[in-house]
C-alpha cells in the first residue's frame, strides 16, 4: 500500500511539475510571439573597429549570427548606411568584411567596446522602398475586410502577369525588395502588401498574430485587387510567415484560379515546428514544451493542426513552387521544406543555401538565387 502511494505521489508530483511549467511556457509564447507588440528579443550590439570606404571590422561582446554570415548585408549607423559583402578576415568576435557602398562615415571604436555607440545590421539590405534597387512605384491600399491595407505598386513590362508579395512575421514590405528587380526583369507588375498586425494596419478581431489563420483572407483581397487592375496570370511570393499565407490562401479560397506559381522563402508553414526550433535552448524536456504548446493552444486556439501545411499540402498543392531555405536557418527548420518536397515532389523544387539563415539565402549567394528564380518565372 506504501508503495502504491508512493508512486501515484510520484505520478502526481510529475503531472503537476510538468503542467506548471507547460503553462509558464504558454505565457512566454503568448508574449512573445502571439500577442500583438510582443517582447523581441534583442541582439548583442555590434561595433566598428576599424573603416576605409572598401573594407570594415566589426566587433561583438557576444556570439552573433549575423556578423559573419556570408553573402550581402547593410550596415545601419546614425547618419549613414554601409552595403556590405563577403567575410574576409575573422578571428574570435572580430569580423572584416567588404564595403560595396556607403553613405556617411560610421562610428570607429578605439576603446572599451561599452562605452561606443554601437552600430546594426540590417538583412533587407534595402532598407526604403523599390527605389533603392531602381524601380518605380505607387504607394496604393487594397480593400480587406477589416479595411484599408496599404501596398505598393510596382509596374512590370507584361499588363496581364502579377505577383503578389507578402512578408513574414513583424517583418515589413522592405523584406522582398531583394527578390523584386528578379520578377520586375520577367515582366511581372508587382504588389508588396500589408496585411492585417502590421504597424498602421488594422488589427485582427482576436488581437493577436494568427500565423495565417486569418491573414490569408488579407491575401485573398491582395489577388482580387491585381485582377480588378488586369492581372490573369498571378505568381505568389511569401517570406517565412509570408510563405504560411500563401498556402491559406491556396488551400482556403475561390480566387485561385489565375494563380501559376508559388515562391516560397525560409516558408513557416509548420507553426509548432518553428515553435520547437526557438526553444531548442530553452532548459525544459520535450515533453514539457509539447504540454506548452497544448496549453498554448487550449488558452488561445493557436490551433496547431491548421498552421501544419506540410501535413495536407498533397491534397491541394497543384501549382508549381519553388522554395529557397537556408541550411542554417534559426527559426524554421530546413526540414520543413524538405519534407515539403518530399510530399509533393511533382510540383515543390527546394533550392538550399548552405550556411544561410532565415530569410537570408539571397544574402548569401544572390546570384545563384537569382538564377534559380529567373528560370522558375521562365516556366510558369
Amino acid at each position: 500500500m506504501t508503495f502504491l502511494l508512493a508512486v501515484a505521489g510520484g505520478l502526481l508530483l510529475f503531472v503537476l511539475i510538468h503542467l506548471t511549467i507547460g503553462w509558464f511556457l504558454a505565457s512566454g509564447l503568448h508574449k512573445s510571439a502571439l500577442r500583438i507588440g510582443g517582447r523581441e528579443i534583442e541582439e548583442p550590439g555590434i561595433w566598428v573597429r576599424a573603416f576605409d570606404g572598401r573594407s570594415v571590422t566589426l566587433a561583438a561582446m557576444e556570439p552573433r549570427r549575423d556578423i559573419g554570415h556570408p553573402g550581402q548585408t547593410t550596415m545601419v549607423f546614425e547618419g549613414g548606411t554601409a552595403r556590405l559583402g563577403d567575410v574576409t578576415a575573422a578571428e574570435n568576435l572580430e569580423i572584416t568584411r567588404k564595403v560595396l557602398e556607403s553613405v556617411g562615415q560610421p562610428p570607429v571604436c578605439t576603446d572599451v567596446l561599452a562605452e561606443c555607440a554601437p552600430v546594426e545590421l540590417n538583412p533587407y539590405v534595402f532598407l526604403n522602398d523599390p527605389s533603392d534597387v531602381g524601380l518605380d512605384f505607387e504607394e496604393v491600399t487594397y480593400d480587406s475586410e477589416l479595411g484599408d491595407m496599404g501596398a505598393w505598386v510596382v509596374p512590370g513590362s507584361e499588363p496581364s502577369s502579377w505577383v503578389v508579395m507578402a512578408h513574414g512575421w513583424t517583418a515589413h514590405r522592405q523584406e522582398l525588395l531583394r527578390m523584386l528587380p528578379t520578377f520586375n526583369r520577367a515582366g511581372f507588375n508587382a504588389l508588396i502588401i500589408d496585411y492585417r498586425n502590421d504597424v498602421g494596419a488594422p488589427r485582427d478581431p482576436s488581437g493577436m498574430y494568427r500565423f495565417s489563420l486569418t491573414e490569408w483572407r488579407d491575401l485573398e483581397s491582395a489577388v482580387e485587387f491585381v485582377e480588378n487592375r488586369g492581372a490573369e496570370r498571378v505568381a505568389l511570393a511569401g517570406c517565412s510567415t509570408g510563405a504560411a499565407l500563401v498556402m491559406g490562401f491556396i488551400e482556403n479560397s475561390n480566387r485561385t484560379s489565375s494563380v501559376t506559381g508559388l515562391v516560397l522563402d525560409s516558408p513557416n508553414i509548420v507553426l509548432s515546428e518553428a515553435i520547437r526550433h526557438g526553444t531548442k535552448h530553452v532548459r525544459a524536456t520535450p515533453l514539457m514544451i509539447e504540454v506548452g504548446l497544448w496549453i498554448a493552444d487550449l488558452r488561445w486556439g493557436v490551433d496547431w493542426e491548421t498552421t501544419n501545411y506540410v501535413e495536407r499540402s498533397d491534397q491541394f498543392l497543384d501549382l508549381p513552387t519553388l522554395v529557397f531555405h537556408g541550411t542554417s536557418d534559426h527559426r524554421v527548420p530546413i526540414a520543413v521544406s524538405r519534407r515539403l518536397e518530399a510530399k509533393v515532389p511533382n510540383h515543390v523544387d527546394l533550392v538550399e543555401f548552405p550556411a544561410a539563415g532565415h530569410v537570408m539565402s539571397w544574402n548569401a549567394d544572390q546570384a545563384r538565387y537569382e538564377s534559380y528564380l529567373e528560370a522558375f518565372l521562365r516556366r510558369i
